[in-house]
């Protein structure tokens, strides 16, 4: 039987925790998967920090489940390559799979000599933009960098969410010199789209319709984090054009604010809440556990989602809508990427433009005014995610490869490879003797790494392998301290306002 070692990210799906993210799901999609399909699979999963309570019983940290041997690590265990060498080392995988970025990672930084399929759950330097808006500063580019330059560098296979994001990391392999005669005609890049849990039927409970809102209300939910990509200021500009025409309608939020990554936008929409004459019709629950969340959304009307116009939507996806969609939810979502075109072509949800809140507005009155069409829509959206957006019809080549994997055509030489800005330790050593290196920094070794024995770095300030700690991306080191939070970034030039002040400004972009 073949053994396959999956390296990614819990909380799982079926985790009963305060808070879920769709790293959780990305890893259970694989992991899943492969053991669904006959293999060996031992999951060693790093806990997001801040997602389980306080103190968890040690007997959690192993579990088997599914057909998949299940660890879970601390993050500060998790980050260290030594603690990753020596479950790949006691086990001997025939072939390991990192399930999102920060999977990816610690596998590509570790000796392997087996094949390695690596997974971009979202392009992660769009992602990277995304937060370094929000922050008003470029720190966290480089973080991001450094967490998927050695991935570019390692990987046999990458997979992606979407069709645009592959055409992009095949970009990025042609930049750090993969792209050569050797690899001409190879597959490197599969898509892996965000895909519906699986077993996920419950018998739902009374939430709040009937106490904290009408039994005939129209409820409109959002789940899950806000995050750097949320635009909220649309959002609740439609809500609030909505609620002016029609008194029935209710806003429900389960999530918050993403600790150590986004903690300013969820504020921002809390205080634009705040000061709207409608705000005892917004019901903001915070973050639920996860087994009630399928309560929430049975009692919803409509899901809505809206994000700023960046190339984080464009090349990734949303894996709530999946969800929204495999059980019965009616989506309203803004058309960005992939996932917004599906939405709108094969009509199985409602769409509107981008930092449209005109048209957000119109699309709920519609929904709340026509009930059997919305519900006939929802009905198509989840005969389509049942055929299409299953673990099992997403994975199929994720399991074809690993049934015969195989290293890319590039496996011998690409030690060789040198990352952008990094130089060739003959024209490093030119340079040297012409006195024209920066500071005291020695050359980059021939791998694309630094020497570890050195002591000096990298040349340009760059991390080696060595040196990169996924830590500082994954618990930013990004928040570079007040500074960054008064940054010019997307909405510092709100941060500070009253919420009369915002909601009148937001006020004027609606009517102007």
């Amino acid at each position: 039987m073949t053994k396959v070692l999956v390296c990614g990210l819990c909380p799982l799906p079926f985790e009963n925790t305060r808070q879920s993210f769709g790293p959780g799901i990305r890893t259970w999609q694989f992991a899943w998967s492969l053991a669904n399909s006959g293999f060996d699979v031992h999951l060693v999963a790093m806990r997001i920090p801040g997602t389980y309570d306080a103190q968890r019983p040690e007997g959690d940290r192993h579990e088997c489940r599914d057909g998949v041997t299940i660890e879970r690590l601390p993050d500060h265990e998790f980050f260290q390559v030594a603690e990753i060498q020596a479950r790949i080392d006691d086990f001997a995988p025939n072939v390991v799979v990192g399930a999102t970025m920060y999977g990816s990672n610690m596998l590509s930084r570790c000796h392997l000599e087996v094949p390695f399929w690596a997974d971009q759950f979202g392009h992660v330097m769009a992602e990277a933009q995304a937060k370094a808006h929000l922050d008003g500063t470029n720190a966290a580019l480089s973080h991001f960098w450094n967490l998927l330059r050695p991935i570019l560098l390692h990987a046999d296979k990458i997979s992606t969410v979407s069709e645009p994001q592959r055409y992009a990391a095949i970009g990025e392999l042609g930049i750090i010199g993969r792209l050569t005669h050797e690899t001409c005609g190879y597959e490197f890049a599969e898509v892996i789209p965000c895909a519906l849990i699986p077993n996920q039927v419950a018998e739902p409970q009374p939430m709040l319709r009937g106490e904290a809102f009408p039994e005939d209300a129209f409820v409109v939910l959002w789940s899950g984090g806000y995050n750097v990509w949320s635009d909220v200021e649309t959002m609740f500009l439609g809500l609030e054009r909505a609620m002016d025409q029609r008194s029935d309608i209710h806003f429900v939020s389960t999530g918050g604010e993403i600790e150590g990554h986004d903690e300013s936008t969820y504020q921002r929409f809390q205080e634009l809440i705040e000061a709207s004459e409608h705000r005892q019709r917004f019901h903001l629950q915070g973050w639920v556990k996860a087994h009630l969340v399928p309560s929430f959304q049975a009692e919803a009307n409509l899901g809505v989602l809206s994000e700023i116009p960046i190339y984080e939507g464009q090349l990734g996806s949303k894996n709530r809508i999946v969800q929204w969609m495999g059980s019965d939810l009616p989506v309203l979502y803004n058309r960005v990427g992939e996932l917004g075109d599906l939405l709108d072509q094969e009509k199985l949800g409602l769409t509107f433009a981008v930092g449209d809140a005109e048209a957000m507005g119109k699309a709920i009155c519609w929904a709340a005014e026509q009930p059997a069409e919305l519900q006939a829509m929802a009905e198509a959206a989840r005969r389509y995610t049942e055929k299409h957006l299953t673990f099992e019809a997403t994975t199929r080549s994720l399991v074809a490869w690993v049934t015969a994997p195989s290293l890319a055509p590039d496996s011998a030489f690409r030690h060789r490879l040198l990352a952008p800005g990094q130089l060739d330790e003959s024209v490093a050593a030119k340079r040297s003797a012409k006195g024209k290196t920066t500071g005291s920094k020695k050359p980059m070794a021939a791998d694309g790494s630094g020497n570890p024995n050195d002591g000096q770095g990298t040349p340009s300030g760059e991390l080696s392998d060595q040196e990169l700690d996924p830590t500082e991306a994954f618990l930013p080191a990004v928040r570079s301290g007040p500074s960054a939070r008064r940054g010019n970034g997307r909405g510092s030039a709100l941060r500070g306002a009253s919420p009369v002040k915002l909601l009148a400004r937001l006020r004027q972009r609606l009517v102007g």
